[in-house]
């Protein structure tokens, strides 16, 4: 999921020393395509669709652009709609190289958000109001791991008026994804039955295999965890070429002694910016008698994930591409398509009106 893994950031070099005898944009595109092709794990799924020939035009068209580039950024936006043909999730090209001062400062300036508190969707960190008599409100901007301890401090600390008020709205619009351990404190506020989440199969090669054991021996987790990867790692470098089941469980139920009975209505927020670990907690949330999903249609960036991170010969070019595939394709994709909304918010509605429209739909004013 988006961030949900540990990015390994990986030189490549003796097995493709001929790339970096000329580091032009040609030679990192034959880079980026190689790499692609005998690595991420959706590659091959991706031709299965769209056919060999269509793939054989695609690179021939793009061979002839980028023999008229120049090595620089320009190079780099264009490898990075080269990966687009596979999805527009877990995937990626960008530019590491050196930058001009001017292109340093634009991007400084950029760099520095503006949070306007009278507006949920400026808000950077997760916060719980009680909006109404019947309903409370938690927005969860963002699901990286980093902010799991303010998701659970907030609900925490509200969790005895939620849990005694007749509606709950959870705002995950622009959530783009992070940790599937962050939204585990929400669950149990809207759980109602037995909650499937399908596996996923890891893809074995050298290079995707190098990643599983240099966790093995990162010095900044516990014995316990460093063994876990090295039985991860020594699985799947038997088995090279192929995808494996890590855990030997394709599908995981997770069962709870407790339904509440309030909140009784949960509806959640979602727009076009969510993506990958928010998707999967949409997932989660789906199998609950209690919830709705009230907006646009999300991402779709799920299917293929765990993001592994290596760097050109040339140094100047990282490619992103995805670890795993999900046990739900074929027969229920997510990537490029997204999740539906079960209540459709159109273009008449203000973004800023969302929750209002959500509060009346909850309360039975339409």
């Amino acid at each position: 999921m988006k961030r949900s893994v540990l990015f390994l950031w990986i030189l490549v070099s003796l097995p493709i020393l001929n790339f970096a005898q000329n580091c032009n944009c040609e030679s990192n595109f034959l880079w980026v395509k190689k790499t692609f092709e005998e690595n991420d794990a959706g590659f091959q799924y991706i031709i299965s669709k769209k056919g060999q020939d269509a793939y054989a035009l695609h690179n021939a068209l793009y061979l002839e652009k980028v023999k008229k580039l120049p090595n620089n950024q320009e190079c780099a936006r264009l490898l990075n709609q080269w990966v687009r043909f596979f999805r527009n999730g877990h995937i990626g090209v960008n530019y590491v190289g050196k930058t001009t001062e001017v292109n340093n400062q634009a991007t400084k300036q950029t760099e520095q958000p503006i949070e306007k508190v009278q507006n949920p969707l400026n808000a950077t960190k997760p916060f719980f109001e009680k909006i109404n008599e019947s309903t409370a409100y938690i927005r969860v901007p963002d699901f990286e791991i980093t902010e799991k301890d303010a998701i659970d401090s907030v609900i925490l600390a509200n969790r005895k008026i939620i849990l005694s008020t007749e509606n709950f709205i959870i705002d995950v619009r622009n959530n783009p994804g992070g940790s599937d351990a962050s939204y585990s404190s929400l669950i149990p506020l809207l759980y109602t039955q037995p909650i499937r989440t399908v596996g996923a199969l890891f893809y074995s090669t050298d290079l995707n295999n190098q990643r599983m054991l240099e966790l093995s021996q990162n010095p900044d987790f516990d014995e316990e965890s460093k063994q876990t990867f090295k039985k991860y790692y020594e699985k799947l470098a038997a088995h090279k070429g192929e995808y494996i089941d890590l855990f030997d469980k394709k599908v995981n139920i997770t069962k709870q002694d407790t339904a509440y009975p309030y909140p009784k209505n949960i509806g959640i927020l979602i727009n076009e910016n969510n993506g990958s670990t928010t998707e999967q907690f949409l997932l989660s949330a789906m199998q609950s008698k209690k919830v709705k999903l009230y907006g646009r249609t999300t991402k779709g960036m799920l299917d293929i994930s765990n993001v592994n991170i290596v760097t050109s010969p040339c140094g100047d070019i990282e490619l992103y591409y995805g670890l795993s595939k999900s046990f739900r394709i074929p027969e229920f994709p997510v990537d490029d398509i997204g999740l539906q909304p079960d209540v459709f918010i159109d273009k008449t509605i203000d973004a800023n009106e969302w929750i209002n429209f959500v509060s009346d739909h909850l309360n039975g004013k339409f």
